[in-house]
């Protein structure tokens, strides 16, 4: 079932994107590639945080500049997806210090599944966790930074005669046309994967002081606002950024 699902996929990529689509399918593959290498370095013992650093260089590498070339708007992109990721991540650290967000929650301490886990790794599960919360916000960010310096490339490219300012606010609009669309897919997809936990917490009668302790709801609800945080935080950086380099460079 799962190889009839990747090629329904396979195909309609291609049928739908054409050569787009096939540049799209590389990119994929490529990025399953580094998050893999990524993973198998963090098992044997290297460096949490500096593997997640270079994984989403990688990614940010192979989505932005492989699939729409080597130009002002994905320059544009990738420094604002690096400044933002630089920012959050300085975040990020300090609150998985302060909040103990690492480790198997209870649901899945008390799943079948947690008979089959073996807890003697030499993996620290505090910066696994910041690793994932950064990862899933590595996605969001792409999305809104490539949108903002595409539609700002092509303002400039229509009416070069704008000044910085003017391209900064043009900007800005497009951002908010994205902001909403994009939180809500943030909202949807994390609900999507927190369903189980909703109806965890209801089936038991948990209080709610009880769910707000939780690990489990913890780690949810951190995921969901460090990458809306994101979403919000790449609308101006990356409409200055791209309003710079297309003027001044």
């Amino acid at each position: 079932m799962i190889f009839i699902l990747a090629v329904v996929f396979f195909l309609l990529l291609l049928l739908v994107g054409g050569e787009r689509g096939a540049v799209s399918l590389i990119a994929l593959m490529g990025n399953i590639l580094v998050f893999i290498a990524a993973v198998i370095a963090m098992s044997i013992g290297l460096p949490v945080i500096l593997i997640t650093i270079l994984a989403s260089i990688g990614v940010n590498s192979i989505t932005i500049l492989y699939q729409n070339g080597t130009n002002k708007k994905s320059a544009a992109a990738l420094i604002s997806v690096g400044i933002v990721m630089a920012l959050l991540m300085c975040l990020v650290i300090w609150i998985g210090g302060r909040m103990h967000i690492g480790g198997l929650n209870e649901i899945e301490l008390n799943s079948d599944l947690s008979l089959y886990y073996s807890f003697a790794i030499r993996v620290n599960m505090r910066k696994v966790c910041i690793a994932m919360i950064m990862i899933g916000l590595l996605g969001a960010v792409m999305d809104t930074a490539v949108a903002i310096s595409s539609s700002l490339y092509e303002v400039y490219e229509h009416k070069p005669e704008l000044t910085v300012s003017e391209l900064f606010h043009s900007g800005i609009t497009v951002g908010k046309d994205v902001l909403a669309t994009t939180l809500n897919t943030l909202y949807f997809a994390y609900i999507g994967e927190a369903l189980m936990l909703l109806l965890y917490l209801r089936e038991y009668q948990y209080s709610l002081v009880s769910i707000l302790n939780s690990k489990a709801f913890l780690q949810e609800f951190t995921c969901i606002m460090v990458s809306a945080i994101g979403c919000v935080l790449i609308i101006p950086i990356s409409a200055q950024v791209t309003a710079k380099l297309l003027k001044e460079w």
